[in-house]
C-alpha cells in the first residue's frame, strides 16, 4: 500500500552542458558594487536638508556602511555560528556608532551614564522636525544631529538588510529588496520635503542606480550589454513619457496629506496687559530650551506705553536708541541659543537687551530697540536662533551710585497718557520730571508738550491717588534706587497673589488702594507707574521667567505656565536693569538665587521671580489652544513607514526562506504535506512512508482520509487529491496540543486552498 518516495533521476546523456560564461562576479561583491552608489546618491540628497550641507558626513556614512557589509560579507560564509554572529554584532554596533559620531553626538554622551541625556537630545530633535523648514538653518544642533542620526539610520539600516548573513544553504546573503526599500526612503524623502530640482534627470539617475544593486548580481558577463541596454532604453521612454502624464492636479497629494497629519501644538500669547481673571489653561507644556552663560529673564516685548488704562507695546519707531551699556562688563554680553519647543509668535524672544539676531536662523527685523520680530513665517516648534543680549545685573552699589544723569531718550520713558476727556483741548498725557528735579510734569497737547501745570491734570484722574502716593514716597528717598526700593516694598505690602482679581474700571488704582489682590500683571502695572510718576523711568517687560535649568543639558527648560511680566529700571551708564514686584510667595517654578533678602533689611527687595504661571494674555484673546504635544509629522511617519516596510519585507523573506524544502519536494503531488510538516517541525526522513504517516499522525478520520487520498492520487492514479475538509482536518491535527500559535503556524503551513485545485508546490 506505500512505497518509499524516489528523486527523479538525472536526464539522459549526462550531466548539463556548462554556459558559456559565468557571472560577472560573485553575488555578495556584485551586490556591494551596486549598493555604494546608490546609498551615496540617496546621501546626497538627504544631506542637503541641511544648510550648510551634510552630504559629506552621509557620504562618510555610507563609506561605513559599505565597510560593514563588507565585514558581514566576509564573516556570513564561516561554517562557525560565533564568528558569523560576531560580524553581526560588530558590524551592527559599529554603523551605531558611527551614525552618532557623525551625526555630531559629543563622545562623552556614549557612556551608559549619559544615554538618558542622549536619549532625551535625540527625542527633543526628533520632535522637532515636524515643523522645521528645509533645508534647516537652524541653531539647534539636536535638529541637525537628528536629520543627520535619521539619514545615516537608513544608511545603516539598508547595509544590515543587504548584507545579513543567511543560512550556509542560502545562495547569497541578505535581504536585497527590503534594502532597496530603505534607499528609495534615503532617496525620496527628501524630494518630497525639500521639492525635486531635475525631477525627470533624478528619476532617471536613481532608476538606473536601483536597477543595478537589485540585478548586477544575477547577470553573467554576456548579459550586461543587453541589460544595460534594455535599463537604459526603459528609463529614457519613461522620462519621455512622465512629462505628458504629469497633470495639473497631483495623483497623490502628499503635501495635503503632510498637512493632515501634521497637528497643530504651538501655544500663542497676547502679551499686553488685560488685568483680568486668568481663565485659560496652563498644562506645563514645554515652550522654550535656552542655552545661556547665567539665569535671566525671557524677554518678548517691551510694554513701553500706558494707555490710560493699561500697558501696551507701542511698537514706537521714534527711538533709535533705548539703553546705554558699561562695555568693560564683558560678563553682561552673552550670546544665547534658543530653540523653539511649542510657542508660535513672530517676536524673537531675547533676554535684556536684545543686540541682533545672529545669521543663520529665520530672518529678523527690529521691531524697536532691544527687540525683533521674525521678517518671514512666525517663529514655530522646530525654529531655533543665536541671539547676542546685554543683560546688566549690578550690584547694589552700582545701582545706588547710578546718579540721575538721564540721557534724553530716557525721558520717553517718563509719559503716561491720561483718560480720555470729553474737552477736546484737555491734554492727552503728561511727562513727569526726572527723578532728582523739580516742578509739575509738562502737558502734552495735539501741538506738543507745554512745560508745567501737569499737576491739576493728573489730579482730574482716576490716578491723583496714586500721584500723591508716589510724590510721597520720592521725598522721603534720596536717590532713584531707594525710590525704586520704597515703591517695590510699597506695591508688595498688604498685597495678596491672585489669579482671579474683581473687576474695576481702573483696576491699577483699585489694585493699589481697593481690593489689593492681582498677579503679576498688577504688580509690574502698578510699580511702573508709580516709578514713572516719581520720575524714575521705567517700562512692563512680557515674556517668560527663566525656568528651570537642566544641568545636564546646560539648557534652561521654560513652560508655558512661566509666561510672565515684571518690569525694568533704568539706571544712568548701566541700562534697562530687570525687578520683579510679583511675591516670591506666589507658586512660582524657580527664583533669581542672587537677590534675596527682605524689602525692609536696607537691601534689594526680592526681586527673583515671583509668579511664574502668569500668562500676559487676556482670556478673550488667547491664541490657539494648546494641543497634545504627541504630534505625528509626515516625515518621521514616511521614515518609519519605509523601516516597517523593509521588516515586512525581511519577514516575509525570512519566512519563505525558512518554509522551503531542504533538497526540493521528493514529488509534486507530495509537496504540500511534505511542506506542512516541515513548516511545523516534523521534517519526515527521506525514507518515511506514507503509511507510517498515517501512523504516527493518528487523529480525526478525516485527517486520516487527507492520506488515504493522497496514497491513492500517488499509486493508483484515482481522484484529484485531497479535498477542502480533508485539508482543514490534517490543519487541526498539525496545530493540536500547540496553542494559539501553533494555530497560527498551522495555517502558515497549511494555508487554505486557493480555487478548486492548488498549482504544484515546486518548493
Amino acid at each position: 500500500m506505500a512505497a518509499t518516495a524516489v528523486r527523479a533521476a538525472p536526464p539522459a546523456g549526462g550531466t548539463r552542458e556548462a554556459p558559456a560564461t559565468g557571472p560577472l562576479a560573485a553575488p555578495g561583491i556584485a551586490r556591494l558594487v551596486g549598493f555604494v552608489p546608490l546609498a551615496l546618491f540617496g546621501a546626497l540628497h538627504w544631506g542637503a536638508l541641511l544648510t550648510p550641507k551634510a552630504d559629506g558626513t552621509l557620504m562618510l556614512t555610507v563609506l561605513v556602511a559599505a565597510a560593514a557589509g563588507a565585514l558581514l560579507l566576509a564573516t556570513g560564509p564561516s561554517p562557525r555560528h560565533r564568528i558569523r554572529a560576531g560580524g553581526a554584532i560588530a558590524a551592527t554596533i559599529g554603523l551605531a556608532i558611527a551614525g552618532l559620531l557623525l551625526a555630531g553626538v559629543p563622545l562623552r554622551l556614549l557612556v551608559p551614564d549619559a544615554w538618558d541625556e542622549l536619549a532625551a537630545g535625540v527625542a527633543q530633535g526628533m520632535e522637532s522636525l515636524p515643523a522645521i523648514a528645509v533645508p534647516y538653518r537652524g541653531a539647534d544642533e539636536w535638529v541637525r544631529s537628528a536629520l543627520v542620526l535619521s539619514g545615516a539610520a537608513i544608511v545603516g539600516l539598508a547595509a544590515l538588510l543587504a548584507f545579513w548573513p543567511r543560512k550556509r544553504a542560502a545562495r547569497t546573503p541578505g535581504f536585497p529588496l527590503a534594502a532597496a526599500v530603505a534607499l528609495g526612503a534615503l532617496y525620496t524623502i527628501p524630494i518630497v520635503e525639500r521639492g525635486p530640482q531635475s525631477p525627470y534627470l533624478g528619476g532617471a539617475v536613481f532608476c538606473l542606480l536601483l536597477a543595478t544593486f537589485l540585478w548586477l548580481e544575477r547577470l553573467r558577463a554576456d548579459q550586461v550589454g543587453v541589460a544595460a541596454a534594455c535599463v537604459i532604453a526603459v528609463t529614457v521612454a519613461g522620462g519621455l513619457v512622465a512629462p505628458r502624464l504629469d497633470a495639473d492636479e497631483p495623483w497623490l497629494d502628499y503635501e495635503q496629506i503632510a498637512e493632515n497629519l501634521q497637528p497643530e501644538k504651538a501655544a500663542s500669547f497676547t502679551w499686553n496687559h488685560s488685568y483680568g481673571p486668568m481663565t485659560w489653561p496652563r498644562d506645563g507644556r514645554l515652550v522654550l530650551r535656552i542655552r545661556a552663560a547665567s539665569q535671566s529673564y525671557w524677554k518678548t516685548v517691551n510694554l513701553d506705553e500706558f494707555d490710560g488704562l493699561r500697558w501696551v507695546d507701542s511698537r514706537s519707531s521714534r527711538r533709535v536708541v533705548d539703553t546705554e551699556m558699561l562695555r568693560s562688563r564683558r560678563d553682561w554680553f552673552q550670546t544665547i541659543r534658543v530653540v523653539d519647543r511649542g510657542v508660535r509668535t513672530r517676536e524673537f524672544i531675547g533676554a535684556g537687551h536684545t543686540l541682533d539676531i545672529l545669521r543663520g536662523g529665520p530672518g529678523a527685523v527690529s521691531l524697536a530697540p532691544g527687540t525683533f520680530e521674525s521678517a518671514g513665517r512666525p517663529l514655530a516648534p522646530g525654529s531655533s536662533y543665536r541671539a547676542r543680549v546685554y543683560v546688566p545685573h549690578p550690584n547694589d552699589r552700582q545701582l545706588r551710585r547710578a546718579g540721575t544723569d538721564y540721557p534724553g531718550f530716557a525721558l520717553d520713558y517718563l509719559d503716561i497718557r491720561l483718560p480720555p476727556r470729553r474737552s477736546r483741548t484737555s491734554a492727552a498725557a503728561v511727562r513727569f520730571k526726572p527723578f532728582g528735579t523739580s516742578g509739575q510734569p509738562d502737558l502734552l497737547f495735539p501741538n506738543g508738550f507745554q512745560p508745567g501745570n501737569g499737576d491739576q491734570a493728573v489730579d482730574a484722574t482716576p490716578y491723583a491717588r496714586a500721584y500723591a502716593l508716589a510724590k510721597s514716597l520720592r521725598a522721603r528717598a534720596d536717590t532713584p534706587f531707594e525710590y525704586t526700593q520704597a515703591v517695590l516694598a510699597r506695591v508688595r505690602d498688604g498685597a495678596s497673589y491672585s489669579e482671579s482679581p474683581p473687576p474695576s474700571p481702573v483696576p491699577l488704582v483699585d489694585f493699589l488702594f481697593g481690593s489689593r489682590l492681582g498677579y503679576c500683571q498688577q504688580f509690574s502695572g502698578a510699580a511702573a507707574l508709580l516709578l514713572r510718576m516719581g520720575g524714575v523711568p521705567a517700562r512692563v517687560a512680557t515674556g517668560f521667567s527663566p525656568g528651570r535649568l537642566d544641568r545636564k543639558r546646560r539648557e534652561y527648560i521654560v513652560r508655558d505656565d512661566d509666561a510672565h511680566s515684571w518690569i525694568e529700571v533704568y539706571f544712568p551708564r548701566l541700562g534697562w536693569v530687570t525687578m520683579d514686584p510679583t511675591p516670591a510667595a506666589s507658586p512660582a517654578r524657580s527664583q533669581i538665587t542672587d537677590q534675596a533678602g527682605p524689602a525692609t533689611s536696607g537691601r534689594r527687595p526680592d526681586f527673583g521671580l515671583g509668579q511664574a504661571g502668569d500668562r500676559p494674555t487676556d482670556p478673550g484673546d488667547f491664541g490657539t489652544a494648546p494641543a497634545p504635544t504627541d504630534g505625528t509629522s509626515w516625515v518621521p511617519l514616511a521614515l518609519l513607514g519605509a523601516l516597517a516596510a523593509a521588516g515586512v519585507l525581511a519577514a516575509a523573506a525570512a519566512l519563505t526562506r525558512r518554509g522551503r524544502l531542504p533538497g526540493g519536494p521528493l514529488a509534486p503531488e507530495l509537496a504540500e504535506l511534505q511542506r506542512a510538516l516541515h513548516r511545523t517541525g516534523r521534517t519526515p526522513a527521506p525514507a518515511t512512508t506514507l503509511t507510517v504517516l498515517e501512523r504516527s499522525l493518528g487523529g480525526s478520520e478525516a485527517a486520516l482520509g487527507y492520506l488515504r487520498a493522497l496514497r491513492a492520487q500517488r499509486y493508483g492514479g484515482a481522484g484529484t487529491g485531497p479535498t477542502a475538509p480533508q485539508r482543514r482536518a490534517l490543519r487541526r491535527e498539525l496545530a493540536a496540543g500547540l496553542g494559539f500559535g501553533g494555530r497560527l503556524r498551522a495555517w502558515w503551513a497549511l494555508p487554505p486552498a486557493r480555487g478548486r485545485r492548488r498549482a504544484p508546490y515546486t518548493g
